[in-house]
């Protein structure tokens, strides 16, 4: 173990760790169904297996948190959920995006047309493009986060696992509210509200709000945040054995979008023995650009890039980023039919989502990345259960149909890829699952999915490149004249920015097509400073997966407090598309999953031990990010990199000390490997140099391929998977301070994380460090009164946690950061 983590054992067994075991709030009928009351501690009850069962019943690998514990933790987003959840891991990258990992598995969606590796649902709607989840953090009654394949009852997918966010419901004949303030640094305002009305005998209806901003965390004003969220619903009990929950929602969110730090430039440097990597050279920004959170579009990063960054191919100085915004609308529909048939339960979830995005970002760093999409998806889900003696049976199908239109625009100074596409994606699943049980101990579970997906994408997607025709004797070329490609959503927007002189002898602007290759810039001695290329790439293809997935299982009651069970499962993630030249599709991948777990209870329930090994196996891996297209221009897109074995061990536990004292904690140890990760890029070398001049900016090893064509064949076979730590160690305590008419709660919360990589190419310089956070809180809460207070502090020795790692444009590398310490103040009142 490190060396920082034993000198601060001592300081974690007065922290706190995951919610995993999280108490209820008991502020509504579903919280009060939530949790089941033991003689010592708490047990929340879950639905991960689309039935109420507790926590510790639950024979699976799962976390869960409720509401009021992910508020007392500052979880207000997916973002934030590692937490609570040691394996999961949700990083941001610009914009709208993120990624969802868990134990090393996941993918960045970047754009309107790749696929999360892990399902997000909430309220039990599965979610095509979860870019946004304030709106599922709005009165939220308690999360849960299954780690693993889920590819029986949730499909598609969820080869890493998936993250069900489940709100309050409404409350029959109960008239309650709660409201809330918070007021914390740089300028941090939130304000929410509950209420709950009954509407007669039969009906209720509950609604909730939310609004928040907050200033930049970094330097240069980015990272500043303005988000809305409101929440309705009406609950009908139609008769004893039939009821109705409606609900709706809508969320705003605007403001930068997350901020980004510059960490260096990769500096071409043929042949040198000492370079960073083979041909390329790091130089390190200057102290006053690494501190963290100064900020790309701060003056002494744009003046550090400009003194040592060149956008090849056209060799102009890179300057004019743009400043990033974010202005972003969801909204959701949905219902959820309960009707008891007589001994056969029906359940049934109709949903309709719809997002309008539109973002201006920095990414990798880019000069400017701008998408402006708008995604539609219809989904029903139906499920019948019941009992036939020894057997627990459960029979389900699954309709979801996604149509997503987008335009598109990443400009990086030299290169730019305009994109116009429409995508259309239609699933159809059928499900069983049954729990036999050979004796009152010995349970026998399986279940079994078909999936049948169909895809289509019609787009064009056109590259813009500039290429500068200066070169002198000795060096490499020069244009500092030819000014770059301007930022703009289509290719007409970015042309127009230009002086029409800037095309001497044909325009693309007024010419016939807008399609070949242009004299641009200045004339020099010997004609035009450079070329600008512009080819297009339509787009036109249909495809579809189908496939079984199934689960075998064990379960064995040694106790009625503890339970072993191991467990088989497979799981399978659809192919897809990209509007990439030369990657325009990729293949499904597929998982197969191995665990053995016990949940335990001890000492009356005052001691709850947990404990999960793990060994999963991938296949045909799906891995979105950034490369090279067969053109030689950067890309974002998703390509089958090989396979990968991940294993590994996790504990939990939860010990009530004494009636006031709660200690939790959990560990887990990961080894996730990438066992074959082999990919072909092109290379951009003239024809006379020699072999492995230019050569990929990667950590990786390579092979120079001189034909048919030059090429480079890139092995990352043995890596490490990304944002895979071996060690997640979360410890915490929670003490209450009883007096006489209120009492003081007390809780810290520590989570370390070993070093891990969080860069796609595996560069020296591309992993995060291992980081220590602390966070704290003490809130008053009268006896018999609605109102408490809480202060808080997060990440309390500000530390600096970088999240993402990308080289972009120029090969400029850029950092990601976690949020730095914030505090404040949170009044609230119930009643």
């Amino acid at each position: 173990m490190p060396t920082r983590l034993l000198v601060t054992t001592g300081l974690s067994l007065m922290l706190m760790t995951q919610a995993a075991n999280a108490q209820s709030d008991g502020n509504d009928d579903r919280a009060d169904a939530a949790v089941e009351e033991r003689s010592g501690l708490e047990v929340i009850t879950v639905t991960a297996q689309r039935r109420e069962e507790s926590l510790q019943d639950a024979a699976i690998p799962l976390n869960a948190a409720s509401g009021e514990d992910l508020a007392r933790a500052g979880v207000v987003d997916a973002t934030q959920l590692n937490k609570v959840a040691p394996a999961l891991y949700v990083p941001e990258a610009g914009g709208a995006n993120v990624g969802y990992f868990i134990r090393g598995v996941g993918n960045f969606a970047n754009n309107g047309y790749t696929n999360p590796a892990v399902a997000f649902n909430l309220d039990g709607v599965y979610i095509g493009r979860p870019s946004s989840t304030v709106a599922s953090f709005l009165d939220v009654n308690r999360v849960e986060i299954l780690k693993g394949p889920q590819g029986t009852l949730y499909g598609r997918n969820a080869t890493g696992g998936a993250v069900n966010v489940i709100p309050n419901a409404p409350r029959i004949g109960i008239l309650e509210g709660s409201v809330s303030a918070q007021y914390g640094n740089y300028d941090a305002l939130e304000f929410t509200g509950v209420l709950n009305l009954p509407v007669g005998d039969r009906v209720a209806a509950r609604v909730a709000g939310a609004y928040s901003e907050r200033d930049g965390y970094y330097s240069d004003g980015t990272g500043a945040t303005e988000d809305l969220a409101l929440r309705g619903q009406l609950l009908f009990d139609i008769s004893p054995d039939v009821d109705l929950r409606l609900s709706a929602d809508y969320s705003t969110q605007k403001g930068t979008g997350p901020g980004l730090n510059i960490d260096g430039v990769y500096t071409f440097a043929p042949f040198t023995p000492t370079a960073t990597v083979p041909n390329w050279q790091f130089v390190a920004a200057p102290d006053n650009v690494r501190e963290p959170f100064t900020g790309l579009h701060a003056p002494q990063t744009l003046a550090f890039i400009h003194g040592n960054a060149t956008a090849a191919p056209l060799y102009s100085p890179v300057e004019g980023y743009a400043y990033p915004a974010r202005d972003d609308e969801y909204w959701g529909l949905n219902a959820e039919l309960n009707v008891d048939l007589g001994g056969v339960d029906l359940v049934v979830i109709p949903a309709y989502r719809r997002s309008e995005l539109n973002n201006q970002f920095n990414g990798a760093p880019f000069k400017a990345a701008l998408n402006q999409d708008v995604a539609e998806q219809y989904s029903v889900e139906g499920r019948l259960s019941g009992n036939a003696g020894p057997l627990e049976w459960l029979v389900g199908a699954y309709y979801f149909d996604e149509k997503v239109e987008g335009v598109n625009s990443y400009n990086q100074f030299a290169t730019v890829s305009f994109q116009d596409f429409a995508t259309s994606t239609e699933s159809i699943a059928v499900f069983g699952r049954a729990s036999f049980s050979v004796t009152d101990d010995l349970r026998l579970v399986g279940g079994i999915r078909y999936t049948d997906e169909n895809r289509s994408i019609d787009a064009l997607s056109i590259a813009v490149t500039g290429v500068c025709l200066i070169e002198p004797p000795f060096g490499s070329p020069s244009c500092p004249q030819v000014p770059t490609v301007p930022v703009g959503l289509t290719l007409m927007d970015s042309l127009q920015q230009l002086d029409p002189a800037l095309f001497p002898a044909a325009s693309p602007i007024t010419g016939p097509a807008p399609y070949g290759a242009f004299p641009y810039g200045p004339f020099g001695m010997t004609g035009p400073q450079a070329l600008m290329i512009i080819s297009p790439t339509p787009i036109d293809r249909r495809a579809g997966d189908d496939e079984i997935t199934w689960r075998a299982a064990l379960e064995y009651d040694v106790t009625p407090d503890n339970l072993l069970y191991a467990s088989f499962e497979t799981g399978f993630r659809a192919g897809g598309f990209n509007l990439t030249f030369g990657q325009e599709e990729y293949a499904p991948e597929y998982i197969d999953a191995y665990t053995i777990g016990s949940k335990n209870s001890f000492f009356d329930n005052r001691l709850q031990l947990n404990a999960e090994v793990f060994y999963w196996k991938y296949e045909g891996q799906q891995l979105a990010a950034l490369g090279v297209d067969d053109r030689g221009n950067n890309s974002f897109y998703t390509r089958n990199v090989g396979e990968s074995s991940i294993k590994g061990a996790e504990v939990d536990f939860q010990f009530l000390a004494t009636d006031t004292t709660l200690i939790r904690g959990g560990v887990q140890y990961l080894d996730a490997t990438y066992d074959t990760f082999v990919y072909d890029q092109v290379d951009l070398s003239d024809a006379g140099d020699p072999p492995n001049f230019l050569t990929p900016v990667t950590g990786c090893d390579y092979a120079q391929n001189m034909a048919p064509t030059r090429s480079f064949t890139i092995d990352c076979s043995g890596k490490p998977a990304l944002n895979a730590p071996d060690w997640t160690i979360n410890l915490g305590v929670q003490q209450t301070f009883e007096m006489r008419d209120a009492e003081l709660i007390a809780s810290v919360d520590g989570r370390y994380r070993s070093d891990r990589v969080i860069g796609f190419g595996y560069l020296p310089t591309g992993n995060s460090g291992d980081d220590l956070t602390i966070d704290a809180s003490l809130s008053f809460v009268p006896y018999d009164r609605g109102f408490t207070a809480t202060v808080f502090v997060r990440n309390l020795t500000n530390e600096a946690m970088r999240s993402l790692y990308q080289v972009g444009a120029a090969n400029v590398a850029g950092v990601t950061l976690e949020p730095p310490r914030t505090y404040g103040i949170r009044l609230g009142y119930k009643f």
